[in-house]
């Protein structure tokens, strides 16, 4: 029973947020504007919030180099891959070509590595994503709002409105400047984080719950989501492999940064796909293929956790 419990503190949070949330959206106790409050909150405040405390606490070696210039690197040739994979496979869904990069951090990836390493390790996470925001918000974006007919400039604004970048790029850029450091001695630097922490605290549970909400399950669209599962698996585990050799290659690797990997490279596609879809058929089969990845990523996840702990 003993070696029981470290799995269930992992997984029961883990399980019961997603159910909160399925079960709020199947007994209409939650409203969809309701969820939209929530994604905002996170997306505006809360998760900049935490991203602003880590980089602004950070220590900057030539390290983050390589993993912002490897991150961005491989959301641009997950890209390239989809385009390649998803020509023959257009007919069924010109989707598909979207869903073998860009990974759900934000929206996921955070919460799932809180949970198993805790919220003081996230800093490993946010050293990942911060080359991958930089991707996702430059060519990932610029390339989905081309398809709905929107221009450069609308695609620009989005990025420079996003508050996401912004609060990791003026962390790092006060960190670096030595403005944490200086403050230290006052206490303002602790004061700054505490603040931050305490935004950022609902943070997992509010995203997981929002994602249980989220996940829909059809079967007329089962097929389509299967092979998007299939086919994202088998790139992000390529990606994946390339990433820890990279890495490995010019960092030491910790086992809590290994796993960060491991975890980025698992999550489903980003869930702002569905935005970006041209009609109603699009939409149904981007939803449940992302609902068929979440389901994924939570099930390997938890064996993750059974093999940790």
């Amino acid at each position: 029973m003993q070696s029981v419990i470290p799995i269930l503190k992992v997984v029961l949070p883990l399980v019961v947020s997603l159910g909160i949330g399925f079960f709020a959206r199947k007994r209409e106790i939650l409203s969809p504007e309701a969820i939209d409050g929530m994604k905002a909150f996170v997306m505006k405040f809360a998760l900049p919030a935490l991203l602003f405390s880590l980089f602004f606490t950070a220590e900057y070696s030539a390290s983050i180099l390589v993993y912002a210039v490897t991150m961005f690197v491989l959301g641009f040739a997950g890209l390239g891959l989809g385009f390649l994979i998803g020509k023959p496979l257009e007919k069924r869904s010109p989707m598909f070509r979207y869903m073998t990069t860009g990974w759900e951090v934000g929206m996921l990836g955070y919460a799932l590595y809180a949970l198993l390493f805790g919220a003081e390790n996230l800093r490993n996470m946010a050293t990942l994503d911060f080359g991958h925001v930089l991707f996702i918000f430059s060519g990932y974006i610029a390339v989905l709002y081309s398809r709905i007919g929107c221009t450069k400039k609308e695609s620009l604004q989005a990025l420079l409105t996003n508050p996401i970048p912004w609060a990791m790029i003026i962390g790092a850029a006060l960190a670096m400047l030595g403005v944490s450091r200086a403050l230290a001695p006052s206490g303002v630097t602790d004061l700054i984080k505490s603040l931050c922490d305490f935004v950022a605290a609902p943070l997992s549970c509010v995203i997981l719950i929002v994602v249980g909400y989220g996940i829909e399950f059809s079967g007329k669209n089962f097929v389509t989501a299967a092979i998007s599962v299939l086919v994202r698996t088998l790139v992000c585990a390529a990606l994946c492999a390339v990433a820890l050799l990279v890495f490995g290659a010019f960092i030491p690797l910790t086992d809590e940064m290994r796993w960060a990997v491991i975890i980025l490279f698992m999550t489903p596609a980003p869930y702002i796909l569905t935005v970006f879809t041209n009609n109603e058929q699009e939409r149904a089969d981007v939803s449940m293929s992302l609902s068929l990845q979440t389901i994924v990523t939570v099930l390997i996840f938890i064996g993750i956790a059974i093999f940790k702990l």
